[in-house]
């Protein structure tokens, strides 16, 4: 995970506090990669304890992982693996290895966060509930769609479902057997909060994948799956990245799931089998 990139991501999120101590880390990384909370927090106006909160909020379990990581980044020299938009009137040779540049750098930033307890407790959702409800909205529902695909190929009772008037009362129905799992970049979805809400409200158990921070989709969650956050971009090449980053989360998930059963890969070598036979005897 790029240290840098995803405190200047979460600006909007931060305190007046941590805004100085961001910004003493971004002029001086080098320097506060080696300082203790005391001196970080002399040298950008703020106080110990919110030093070290700032590092958990960008994502660290203590001060000094968070300062392991920004060493090594400073180390590294990561120019030639930044994001970068696209420009007007560009041409296609540069467009072409500015898109392959930015889809290496979403998935090393994406998957630089993924975290294997979370990857673990929604599988075990996925294999004890009967009935998973997945839903996005948007561009979102791309990665349901995937999703279906996916868990259908194994078995597995997948509904994507975007209108309420009809998941409701499934979920009334079977909320002893159900997970839901709602997608959401933002995770600032209103009609997904709501279903997270109603959800919680039911006692099913709340998988959303949204990017990295603590959006209230998020914390509404069970089980919080997170990716990269994406630069912001004017011609919104942003969100191609981000719908890349939903991909490869679920990707991962379906590995983990399958490795975890060897029926499952089995259902996929059957359900690969009758669909190629089907093609070769009616195409």
């Amino acid at each position: 995970m790029s240290v840098l990139s995803h405190m200047k991501s979460m600006q909007k999120e931060m305190s007046a506090a941590e805004k100085k101590i961001y910004c003493f880390i971004r002029d001086n990384s080098e320097k506060a990669a080696g300082m203790t909370a005391n001196e970080i927090a002399e040298a950008s106006g703020a106080s110990a304890p919110t030093v070290v909160r700032f590092s958990k909020k960008m994502g660290f379990n203590s001060l000094t992982d968070f300062k392991i990581e920004l060493s090594a980044e400073t180390m590294q020299q990561r120019s030639n693996n930044t994001y970068s938009d696209v420009d007007h009137d560009e041409s296609f040779h540069s467009l072409k290895n500015k898109l392959a540049g930015n889809a290496r750098y979403t998935i090393d930033e994406t998957t630089a966060l993924f975290n294997e307890e979370e990857f673990l407790k929604a599988c075990k959702l996925l294999e004890e509930k009967e009935f998973c409800y997945v839903l996005g909205i948007g561009a979102s529902s791309l990665a349901a769609t995937d999703i279906v695909q996916k868990w259908s190929r194994l078995g597995k009772n997948v509904i994507s479902e975007p209108d309420y008037n009809t998941i409701l009362p499934q979920l009334v129905l079977h909320q002893k057997k159900s997970v839901i799992w709602l997608v959401s970049n933002s995770g600032l979805t209103s009609e997904l909060i709501a279903l997270a809400e109603t959800a919680k409200d039911l006692g099913i158990p709340v998988i959303t994948l949204t990017q990295f921070g603590q959006n209230p989709l998020a914390k509404l969650s069970d089980v919080s799956l997170q990716t990269s956050r994406p630069t912001e971009a004017t011609y919104r090449s942003a969100a191609t990245d981000s719908i890349l980053a939903q991909f490869i989360t679920i990707d991962l998930l379906f590995y983990v799931y399958i490795s975890r059963n060897k029926d499952n890969a089995e259902k996929i070598y059957t359900t690969r089998a009758i669909v190629q036979e089907y093609r070769k005897k009616y195409f």
